[in-house]
């Protein structure tokens, strides 16, 4: 029975809920190799860049994080798409990876053929934070969130996101001018009932790599006070104050919308991304459906046990099989054992096709090894496990973004 669960997990069809795939373009531009294919798989975040092409200092890098789940999960796919085995590192075996990358970019396809034959993605959703609107993506994959990031940094228009996005750009898009308080909140609410009007499915909130996710309570006039000065002489205390106020202002308009709200909790500032500042926001902003990312990892279980008591909230194991494969299955378990399983999705949170693919293979063999342990325990009927891995690989993500 364990081999049929697997292999019943193995060919389900898939929502994928968080993506950052780059467009077919600017990674065929580079003329793409096994350098970019890591980079994109957040290798490199570990590891430290190495000059592209430099296939000797790639192994010695590569070497130092030999266990790093980053890696497994990119040489998984490398192996199964390319045909090339990298784990162990070889600068032989990941210059041959980095030829075939080449030829296969010149298929102006192969992002959509990598999603939807070889991974089974049916739709993906895809927060294109580098260009507002989403330009250059492809609608017959993907299905695009609004990062609204960028809005808590109006005080100035001098002011940037962590990705260097300024909410003034929106002005051209909406064809207004802002100049008082009242034109800037018309702003933040026009913007979302833009992107609802564009088919955006979700807001997307990546603010824990910008400042702390704990949010006040704050009246107009107070951050009426800190617009009016143009950005000159404000204090932390200030700029914070300013933000929290827009964030309430962007839930309120979200719930109106109708548009769910995905939050990276987690790594990031590591210091403030904790699920649990979000407490008051869930209280709160009790008609709006909360998405947190990544099992709020390292706060794994605080992350269910907020979900086990906000029905308001969801959970995304975006990310979290490719930083932890054993967190991943702690999380797994304990959200099922809550009766979450209908409230939970899963996302690769990748930059490059490849990537997503490998943090999909890694996350359905997690799943699989979860179901098959708690059917063997006795916990589980087999049919209970499959509608399990079902719910959370298309079914829950389907209902809740109403994805046909």
């Amino acid at each position: 029975m364990s081999a049929l669960i697997r292999d019943k997990i193995a060919g389900l069809h898939v929502i994928d809920t968080h993506e950052h795939t780059y467009p077919h373009e600017l990674i065929a531009s580079k003329g793409p190799s096994i350098f970019d294919i890591l980079e994109g798989s957040y290798v490199f975040w570990e590891s430290g860049p190495t000059a592209k092409g430099d296939y000797g200092a790639l192994v010695k890098n590569l070497r130092k994080i030999s266990g790093s789940s980053f890696y497994k999960s990119c040489s998984i796919a490398v192996r199964d798409l390319y045909g090339v085995d990298i784990d162990p590192p070889t600068a032989c075996a990941l210059e041959k990876a980095s030829e075939i990358a080449r030829d296969a970019y010149r298929d102006r396809d192969w992002i959509l053929k990598v999603f939807k034959e070889k991974a089974l993605i049916d739709k993906a959703l895809l927060d294109p934070y580098w260009n507002v609107w989403g330009g250059g993506f492809d609608e017959r994959l993907f299905s695009p969130v609004f990062r609204i990031n960028m809005l808590l940094f109006g005080y100035s228009r001098d002011a940037k996101d962590h990705n260097g996005n300024n909410p003034y750009a929106l002005e051209s898009y909406l064809d207004t001018k802002v100049e008082s308080f009242e034109d800037y909140l018309d702003l933040v609410d026009r913007s979302l009932e833009e992107a609802k009007r564009r088919k955006y499915v979700a807001v997307k909130s990546a603010l824990a790599y910008d400042r702390p996710i704990v949010f006040e309570d704050v009246d107009a006039s107070v951050a009426k006070g800190v617009f009016e000065k143009k950005g000159s002489g404000l204090t932390a205390r200030e700029v914070k104050l300013f933000g929290d106020f827009i964030l309430n202002r962007i839930l309120i308009k979200a719930g109106e919308l109708g548009l769910p709200v995905q939050f990276h909790t987690g790594l990031a500032l590591i210091e403030g991304s904790s699920p649990m500042n979000l407490v008051g926001l869930l209280r709160k902003h009790a008609n709006v459906d909360f998405v947190f990312f990544h099992g709020g990892y390292p706060w794994i279980r605080e992350t269910a046990a907020l979900a086990f008591t906000f029905p308001n909230l969801y959970l995304d194991l975006c990310w979290l099989p490719i930083i932890s494969p054993s967190a991943c299955k702690v999380a797994l378990r304990e959200i099922i054992e809550l009766g979450l399983s209908s409230r939970t999705m899963w996302g690769g949170d990748c930059w490059v096709a490849e990537a997503t693919y490998g943090a999909l293979k890694v996350f359905k063999k997690l799943l699989s090894e979860v179901l098959q342990g708690m059917v063997f325990d006795g916990y589980l009927k087999p049919e209970e496990a499959l509608d399990i891995a079902s719910g959370i690989l298309m079914e829950n993500a389907a209902r809740f973004f109403k994805i046909a």
